[in-house]
């Protein structure tokens, strides 16, 4: 049996390599057949490219001939006139790169007009008698004598001009890399050709070739646009060929590729084929030769095996423990005396063979388990639910009262292989040895918690006196304690005490948005990212809410203080992520320094509170030094807090409207209301100073209400459609209904929503993404414009262009400023302009204030214009009666559009 199995694996791989060879020669010549023909299409398809940009070239010269006619007549210019008719050609510009130069040839050959200056100043051998014969006639290859390319001559008569020919020159360079750029592969060679085989231009180049006759000439009949091949198929010197005609004269295009560079690709392919047919050979070989080994080895286990299981019964039956094999489908295999004995009940059923849940059966009707005291069959899939998992170990009682420990394993091929140990004296000694154990560790577990709960209380209760519970960090009281210690410390040495004050800015606005889990969560970062900026972390408090607390010893004050405060400040105001959110938030820092012996701990902590203070006045996210000009800017902006919120009260504010021009019509489109204080003592107060003041203190609620009501009622009085742009704080976003408050002012005024343009900065956009986004979308709705302000100098995000329902974009007037002077910022311009129009939203340029960054900004593509140069803010009447918008006319073919210098109403 095991030598006839050889025979036929010899056998099978001789038939296997014979089939093999044949059919890879077979696919060699398939795709040697495929692969030509398909260099035969690839050649065609070109040819048709190519000879498509041929002729759309000459057809586009010929149109440009044949509007001379015309063009003359409109310049009334006669063709004979030189310094007209030489004027008009250099004045044409037809966008195309066919022909290098516009000639007119008198009857006698002598150039009159040319559209390069250098075209008229050398002789042109033609003959201009031939033109007769057709309407255009392609005449070359003739060499210019100027520049000494090889140039081919477009001329086309006009009958009514009496003997005076158009003449375009073609540089046949020029032509050759248009018909290249037209899907030729580079390994194709292009020549245009006449009829008689004189070969007019080739790509590649070739100077010794052009004007001389075909070698070899091609065959007299062909078939236009199919290839054909000359030579033999596969030799060096054989190329495969395809000509295609022209529209024009008897000038034919010929590409031609070699024969070995079109088969490349097959070549490649059948050596591939070749290899992988030799590999399979070799693999198939050596496959065989590892069957055939198998085989012999197989032999060799197959007697071994037998040797193995003879060991392997003695072995079984020597042990004292009971053995049992079950394979693969649980039928017993193989058991030793000791499990016969074990289970007797069951031992007549213990056949080779026998199922497993068979014997458990039977063995339940005799009564080998006593634990069968219900349900037979449910007890039968209970133990061979146990079984087929083939893991782990159990007890079992047996009849006559001994307790069995049972083990069992899975084996690689299924098989289940089990232990059956007797246990009974090991079981009841430990049954009491656990008694024993468990009442002993039971009472020492009580008294270990009842010490454990009194150490622990007494450390909890020690540790909150003196730190926060929350970040555990020290708390105030010990804080003014540590302060005090260093103090005292510091009159004896050389170290300076520095109090860092620090709170995080708007930490208020997490706590309101998402809630005071997220808020202790985040002040659990700060507490571990503060440990991280200080050697000692004795030295860091949290005095309450989002205040922390830093302590700073070394010697070099205020220097080290305030770089350990640019740290902490830069460390703080990395992103935090607590529960999938992202939380950006800065940190201000006030900074005491104890210079004196006469400083306590109340002192200095007052002193860095008022540092803090000023930090945040001047911007957040930065660190300030106490000095003592700050008890005076304090009460300062205390007196400006009060007299803004008088002035809130009073209506101490007015609305000045400075213009909006539309580039395109140069019409007024409407006016940017502006918000001015004029304080009865302190005169006008520029928006800078206190719009920042009136944000921190909401109080620009109340003020936007009122502007935005202002301006409604003003925009009422205007004539026309001309709209009104309020702006709206990020404040007026989050804090108040701007919904609903924008919805009553338009029913009170009773204002077209259309002509309501509501503008927001990137900031606001920033502040709350989902918020902002439904308010917007709620604006919009009412039928209100919106308006991004101040685009590119925030955060700014191509997102935002898409997610928000914006109408405008205004470009911020640093861009508008540089663009006369930097490139780059009038490519900002010009992309922003651009990218808002395929968007369908308009463009506004601020701060135009020169004639020369209204011609920028119009170039670049704005569709608005605003700035000083255009109106200053005014009252509303004042500013309509006065508003003024002139620009120079320009040329149009220099990318301006002249401008209308009447009064714009």
């Amino acid at each position: 049996m095991i030598k006839r199995l050889k025979l036929m694996v010899v056998a099978g791989a001789a038939v296997i390599l014979t089939v093999a060879a044949i059919g890879a020669s077979n696919l060699v010549r398939q795709r040697e057949v495929t692969a030509w023909r398909a260099a035969e299409q690839s050649l065609e398809g070109q040819a048709v490219a190519a000879e498509n940009a041929l002729d759309r070239q000459l057809l586009q010269v010929d149109g440009a001939l044949a509007s001379f006619a015309t063009l003359f007549d409109v310049a009334q210019i006669g063709p004979g006139q030189r310094e007209p008719a030489s004027r008009l050609l250099r004045g044409l510009n037809f966008q195309t790169m066919a022909f290098r130069d516009l000639l007119l040839v008198g009857p006698d050959g002598s150039i009159i007009a040319s559209a390069r200056s250098s075209g008229a100043r050398h002789s042109l051998p033609l003959d201009v008698a031939m033109v007769s014969r057709a309407p255009t006639n392609l005449i070359g290859p003739i060499r210019n004598a100027v520049t000494g390319d090889w140039s081919l001559y477009v001329a086309r008569r006009i009958p009514a001009w009496h003997g005076v020919v158009p003449v375009a020159e073609v540089p046949l360079h020029t032509m050759m890399k248009l018909l290249a750029e037209a899907g030729v592969g580079s390994d194709t060679r292009i020549s245009l050709e006449r009829a008689d085989g004189q070969i007019v231009a080739m790509l590649p180049h070739d100077e010794l070739l052009i004007g001389k006759p075909r070698v070899p000439a091609l065959p007299t009949r062909l078939a236009k646009g199919k290839a054909f091949l000359i030579g033999e198929r596969g030799s060096e010197t054989a190329t495969l060929n395809v000509v295609r005609g022209s529209l024009y004269g008897d000038i034919r295009l010929v590409l031609s590729v070699k024969s070995t560079e079109a088969l490349a690709d097959w070549r490649q392919d059948r050596d591939r084929t070749i290899t992988a047919a030799v590999i399979g050979a070799l693999l198939l070989s050596a496959f065989a030769g590892a069957i055939l080994l198998a085989i012999h080895q197989r032999e060799r286990a197959d007697a071994e095996r037998g040797r193995a299981a003879v060991l392997l019964d003695n072995a079984i039956e020597a042990m004292s423990d009971g053995f049992v094999m079950w394979d693969e489908g649980d039928r017993l295999v193989t058991c030793n005396q000791r499990y016969r004995d074990l289970y007797a009940l069951s031992a007549p059923f213990m056949t080779a063979g026998a199922h497993f849940e068979d014997i458990i059966r039977k063995g339940v009707e005799l009564g080998q388990y006593p634990q069968a005291t219900g349900e037979i069959e449910e007890f039968v899939r209970d133990v061979a639910t146990w079984h087929r998992q083939g893991s782990g170990s159990i007890e079992r009682l047996l009849p006559d009262g001994r307790w069995l420990l049972i083990t069992e394993r899975r084996m690689r091929n299924g098989g289940t292989v089990g232990i059956r140990t007797d246990i009974t004296a090991l079981r009841g000694a430990l049954a009491e040895l656990a008694a024993a154990n468990t009442r002993a560790n039971e009472a020492a577990e009580e008294a270990r918690q009842q010490n454990a709960a009194l150490v622990e209380q007494e450390h909890r209760i020690r540790f909150l006196a003196h730190h926060d519970d929350l970040t555990s960090l020290q708390n105030r009281f010990a804080f003014r304690s540590q302060i005090t210690k260093s103090l005292l410390r510091k009159e004896g040495g050389s170290a300076v005490a520095a109090l860092l004050f620090l709170d995080l800015d708007r930490f208020k606005d997490v706590n309101d948005t998402l809630g005071h889990p997220v808020g202790d969560l985040l002040l659990l970062s700060v507490a571990e990212r503060l440990k991280t900026c200080v050697r000692d972390t004795e030295c860091v408090a949290r005095l309450g809410g989002d205040e922390f607390a830093v302590l700073s010893l070394d010697p070099g004050q205020p220097q080290q203080a305030v770089a350990l405060a640019t740290r902490i400040i830069e460390v703080l105001s990395e992103p935090y992520v607590l529960k999938d959110r992202t939380i950006s938030i800065s940190a201000s820092v006030g900074i005491a320094i104890a210079e004196s012996s006469g400083f306590d701990a109340d002192l200095l902590l007052k002193q860095a509170d008022l540092a803090l203070y000023q930090a945040k006045a001047r911007g957040r996210g930065v660190c300030c030094v106490f000095t003592a000009e700050m008890d005076e800017q304090l009460r300062a902006r205390l007196a400006l807090e009060m007299d803004l919120r008088q002035a809130v009260e009073e209506r101490q504010f007015e609305l000045s409207y400075q213009p909006i021009f539309d580039l395109k019509s140069s019409k007024l489109c409407g006016f940017e209301a502006l918000l001015r204080w004029h304080h009865p003592e302190r005169g006008l107060v520029g928006p800078a100073e206190f719009v920042p003041l009136a944000e921190e203190t909401r109080l620009i609620v109340d003020l936007g209400e009122w502007v935005l009501r202002q301006a409604c009622m003003d925009a009422v009085q205007l004539p026309g459609d001309l709209r009104i742009a309020v702006n709206l704080s990020p404040v007026q976003l989050i804090f108040g209904d701007a919904v609903a408050t924008v919805r009553d002012i338009l029913a009170e005024t009773g204002l077209d929503p259309r002509r309501l343009e509501l503008e927001i900065t990137e900031t606001a956009l920033l502040a709350n993404d989902n918020r902002n986004l439904g308010t917007l979308r709620s604006l919009k709705e009412l039928g209100v414009r919106i308006v991004l302000d101040d685009f590119g100098t925030g955060y700014s995000s191509l997102s935002h262009l898409r997610l928000f329902p914006l109408d405008k974009v205004k470009i911020d007037r640093s861009f508008v400023r540089d663009m006369t002077a930097h490139s780059d910022s009038a490519a900002i311009v010009a992309a922003v302009a651009a990218l808002a129009a395929e968007l369908g939203m308009t463009t506004t340029a601020e701060g135009i204030e020169t004639q020369d960054q209204l011609d920028a900004v119009d170039r670049a593509g704005c569709t608005e214009a605003q700035g000083y140069l255009l109106g200053k803010p005014q009252p509303i009447l004042k500013a309509v009666h006065t508003t003024l918008f002139r620009r120079s006319p320009r040329n149009r073919n220099q990318g301006s559009r002249a401008r209308d210098t009447s009064d714009t109403p």
